[in-house]
């Protein structure tokens, strides 16, 4: 398993994230990623994770906000008017890479009162996972050598 995510990789690595899927078809770029979570409580969900990822949100609507995350967002939908069928914590899990996952497993485990971020090492990749207030499951990874 860990020969395989230090393949996948090394193969991510060594093109520009357009070219991985549009294979040098700018026309069909993608250059932009987004993820949200489906929340019941929007405003502590923002007060959580403007904390952990320790920015200002771009976006901050009554029932939407977002987080630049390197040109993406990063963002929090009211689960009644965007998802009304999901279930807290139950959704896919949104992934975004980072530089100092100390920093960021310091924060959550103030906040959470817990020590269960952990960081995972990988050949390279090193990963943390974190479970936010609502049952979440939101993945940090950082590439390294």
């Amino acid at each position: 398993m860990k020969t395989v995510l230090a393949a996948i990789f090394a193969v991510f690595l060594a093109q520009p994230l357009w070219a991985q899927s549009e294979r040098n078809d700018p026309a069909r770029a993608i250059v932009a990623m987004g993820a949200y979570i489906a929340t019941d409580d929007i405003a502590g969900s923002a007060a959580f994770y403007q904390a952990l990822l320790d920015r200002e949100p771009v976006v901050a609507l009554p029932d939407f906000v977002a987080f630049d995350v390197s040109g993406g967002w990063f963002a929090l939908a009211s689960k009644d008017r965007y998802a009304p069928l999901a279930q807290s914590g139950s959704g896919a899990v949104p992934y975004l890479q980072a530089t100092d996952l100390v920093t960021i497993q310091t924060r959550a485990r103030k906040m959470l009162g817990d020590s269960s971020a952990m960081i995972l090492q990988e050949p390279g990749i090193h990963i943390l996972k974190v479970t936010d207030p609502n049952g979440q499951l939101v993945e940090f990874f950082q590439l390294v050598p």
